[in-house]
């Protein structure tokens, strides 16, 4: 079985994000409530894999 929702730890470390990488893309809007993250009542955050993989798909690069 897969799941669709893990806590940030597990998160962090399929992904290889830092916290801070993670508050960032809250912070600058990327991760948006309730479609990539969501806060429970017990305050642990839980991140959605499919819809972060979803933005990593149609993600573009950075061009400098």
């Amino acid at each position: 079985m897969q799941l669709k929702w893990v806590k940030l730890n597990r998160y962090l470390e399929l992904s290889g994000d830092t916290r801070d990488a993670f508050a960032n893309k809250q912070k600058k809007g990327v991760f948006l409530r309730d479609r990539e993250y969501r806060t429970c009542s017990d305050g642990r955050v839980w991140v959605n894999l499919e819809a972060v993989e979803k933005w990593a798909q149609k993600s573009e690069p950075r061009r400098h």
